[in-house]
């Protein structure tokens, strides 16, 4: 600790200091764990399975050769993969999978994560600053995105990229696919 920094008053040796990366591994296992089983599973179906297992195998080599190592990706079942992320991002909290999950997902899905970002920046460039988005806002924005898109993956994309509506809100929108 340099001299200049202050101690976190609230750190004890079970809770550690928060640091930027916990904060983003626990908003990303929290976001994992806001999608209901159905969405979770959709999820991990249309994960890019070569390019998530090359990073995985870069990133968390544990892991990798828990999980993975000695299977060619052809032969791994939507269901292994399903149950091994459940596993380590609810069970273990394993933050930097879930990370992983989420960017491997916005890739494959690149225009709908696109769109919404666009939609998102034309409320505020700055999209951290946002702090809430009313239903009003959450209509404009979703409303062409469930006309281009499947509901269901509109829904993800909404849920774990951390868009601001109201919880209520996102539970009526989105009724028939939870």
């Amino acid at each position: 600790m340099s001299e200049n920094s202050q101690p976190n008053p609230e750190a004890t040796p079970e809770r550690p200091e928060a640091t930027p990366e916990r904060n983003d591994d626990k908003d990303a296992i929290d976001a994992l764990r806001e999608l209901s089983p159905k969405l979770f599973a959709r999820m991990t179906r249309r994960l890019p399975l070569r390019t998530f297992l090359a990073e995985l195998e870069r990133l968390d080599r544990a892991v990798f050769y828990r999980h993975f190592k000695g299977y060619r990706p052809q032969k791994i079942d939507a269901a292994h993969l399903e149950r091994v992320l459940k596993k380590e991002i609810f069970e273990i909290g394993n933050g930097l999978l879930a990370q992983l999950v989420i960017y491997n997902w916005d890739e494959a899905e690149y225009k709908l994560y696109g769109e919404l970002q666009k939609a998102v920046k034309a409320i505020n460039e700055d999209v951290e600053a946002i702090e809430a988005i009313t239903d009003a806002e959450g209509d404009t924005i979703l409303d062409p995105l469930d006309a281009l898109f499947d509901k269901r993956d509109v829904c993800i994309a909404t849920i774990i990229n951390g868009v601001r509506v109201s919880p209520d809100y996102r539970k009526a929108r989105f009724a028939e696919v939870n």
